[in-house]
């Protein structure tokens, strides 16, 4: 498998992180930048543009994959001015790179959605590029812009939230004017318009680069619904797309046998530094196979840095977390004196499959062995006590790997569906109901006072059967328990035994989510069932969604977590925290 060497396209103290995957066998002299997409689509549509480098690279072209500035690994956020021009200057950044390590100058831009308009943009700044493949392409801005709206919310200002993405007034109005359709000069030779498979409609995109003087062909091909839909493994092509992309790149006249190519990759800048934190990629495992990101602050803290925190997968979204969610938790950990390191578990972002196992193989035991191996890379640096941290699925792995290694302190466990998994058990209706995912029975109930749902139900916007079988599956969960008695409920025994262990747990809950009947069930509202053991806290994130993605709900998380490692620091792991309160006195549950 093509194993490709992580790299920053730095401009003055800012930089964009990105990967060269150099060419197997004999080379082409055909450079492929491929430009993701904005906002969500870019971490869903992770897994493909990762199968899709590793193919086209096995197939000779060598492939630049990279982040914008200010999203995925890169350096800068989505808050700061002149966000599109930046996406824009990425792109010339990544050209620019392709062709200093290739050695040729011949490159392709595969953009995918709004990555597609950026390119064609980027292209006719650059007075041309060989060829675009430009697949599912929003051809303007104001069109990407109205997908966004439809489903987020619009500030007073003209601003626009959109699954946990912000764009400002600016962004919105650059956004509005961002139009591929009208290329200031001949954006490439040719071209490839790859519709939806959901709707395959050209549109006018294809019209509006012939008219520039582009060679443009058409296609439909299987593949991106699956690509978007955020789905585990639903990313991965089938052989026939990945044919048609790569044979459609090949028939170029530019991507004939390289005559020579240069001795090696050009080696990265090792480490980046981003106001106080360092961050630099690491590989972990015995053949080094998992990719992490490892955050550091500048000025180390003697103290501080014999603790390790590990942040796990958000199910099959790689090390970024949704909306960049771990980025902004990794940089402000490490930038308050801790070492931080978002890990890309086996099967997920850019860490290849253990042998027999498909992409994104969620709620796997195997896990735990990748986390401990990335504890194993922590503690030949130093650190002694490891924190990990995860929602979701990841907070399944931190709970299991707990279990499995004495080393782990301390746990947060954000927004869990379920901490213990036994696939296909018989007649587990409580497991299975978890895997349904709806709000929570305590939303429901306060919803049925107020006039909004009243008014989505009678135009037919409510699942009636999915929201009455999860009061019905809580209500047999608890009938059967009390049957059996406290025994039944071993999952809250083993959280017990974790305590007693020494081990703090913090567990977060968006008021909202689903996963709050699954951990009130076991926990108790406010872990009130957990109230003998003192390093044991639940609290309630309000106005929340399950991967904290509306307005404010990352700047309500993150202090909590900065707070949570503070207070280990006054109450060493394996200690009671003196002088706090259980935590059902500490933590009443939201009315």
């Amino acid at each position: 498998m093509n194993m490709a060497t992580p790299l920053r396209l730095a401009q003055g103290s800012d930089w964009c992180f990105g990967w060269w995957h150099a060419p197997e066998g004999p080379a082409r002299a055909l450079s492929v930048v491929l430009c993701p997409p904005i906002g969500y689509e870019a971490v869903f549509s992770y897994p493909t543009q990762v199968q899709l480098a590793r193919h086209l690279a096995g197939l000779g072209l060598p492939v630049l994959r990279f982040d914008y500035h200010g999203t995925g690994d890169s350096a800068g956020e989505d808050t700061q001015p002149g966000r599109v021009d930046a996406w824009i200057d990425s792109v010339q950044r990544a050209v620019a790179e392709a062709r200093r390590r290739s050695g040729h100058g011949a490159v392709a831009l595969l953009g995918i959605r709004l990555g597609a308009a950026l390119a064609v943009e980027a292209a006719a700044r650059l007075g041309g590029v060989d060829s675009l493949l430009l697949w599912a392409p929003c051809p303007t801005g104001r069109s990407f812009l109205r997908e966004m709206r439809a489903a987020g919310e619009v500030g007073e200002d003209g601003s626009l939230h959109a699954f946990g993405h912000h764009f400002s007034q600016e962004t919105v109005r650059d956004l509005d004017a961002l139009d591929a359709r009208k290329p200031a000069c001949r954006p490439a030779q040719r071209a490839l318009v790859v519709m939806r498979d959901d709707m395959a409609v050209a549109g006018p995109l294809p019209g509006a680069l012939r008219a520039a003087g582009v060679d443009v062909h058409e296609a439909t091909l299987e593949g991106y619904a699956a690509m978007v839909s955020g789905e585990p493994g639903g990313g991965v092509l089938q052989a026939s797309a990945l044919d048609e992309l790569a044979g459609w790149l090949l028939a170029s006249p530019a991507a004939l046998p390289a005559p020579s190519m240069p001795a090696g990759s050009p080696p990265c800048q090792a480490v980046a530094r981003i106001d106080a934190v360092l961050e630099r990629t690491v590989f972990v495992g015995p053949q080094q196979q998992l990719v992490g990101v490892l955050a550091e602050p500048a000025v180390p803290d003697e103290q501080r840095r014999r603790t390790g925190v590990i942040l796990l997968n958000i199910g099959a979204n790689y090390r970024i977390g949704p909306h960049r969610f771990y980025v902004k938790t990794a940089r402000a950990l490490a930038a308050a004196g801790w070492r931080t390191l978002r890990l890309d578990l086996a099967g997920i972002g850019d860490s290849p499959p253990q042998p027999g196992k498909p992409w994104a193989s969620l709620y796997d035991r195997d896990a735990t062995q990748d986390v401990r191996h990335a504890m194993d890379a922590l503690a030949a640096q130093g650190c002694r006590d490891f924190v990990l941290m995860g929602a979701c699925s990841g907070s399944y792995v931190a709970f299991q790997t707990a279990q499995a290694d004495p080393r782990v302190g301390g746990l947060v466990l954000m927004n869990s569906r379920l901490l213990e998994w036994q696939p296909g058990q018989p007649g587990d209706r409580w497991q299975d109901s978890m895997q349904r995912h709806a709000k929570s029975t305590d939303y429901y109930l306060k919803a049925a006072f107020t006039r909004e749902p009243w008014q989505r139900l009678l135009r037919g916007q409510i699942n009636v059967r999915l929201i009455a079988s999860r009061f019905a599956d809580v209500a047999r969960a608890r009938l059967e328990r009390l049957v059996a008695g406290p025994a039944k409920d071993t999952l809250l025994g083993r959280m017990q035994a974790l305590c007693r262990r020494g081990c703090d747990v913090l567990m977060l809950v968006s008021d909202a989510d689903d996963g709050r009947d699954y951990v009130e069930f076991h926990f108790g509202a406010a872990g009130r069932r957990m109230r003998e053991q003192r390093n044991f806290e639940m609290r309630y994130v309000a106005s929340a969604d399950h991967t904290f993605s509306r307005p404010g709900n990352q700047a309500q998380v993150v202090p909590m977590l900065l707070a949570r490692m503070e207070q280990r620091m006054q109450s060493p792991p394996g200690r009671a925290r003196k002088g706090s309160p259980p935590a059902a006195e500490a933590r009443a549950a939201p009315t």
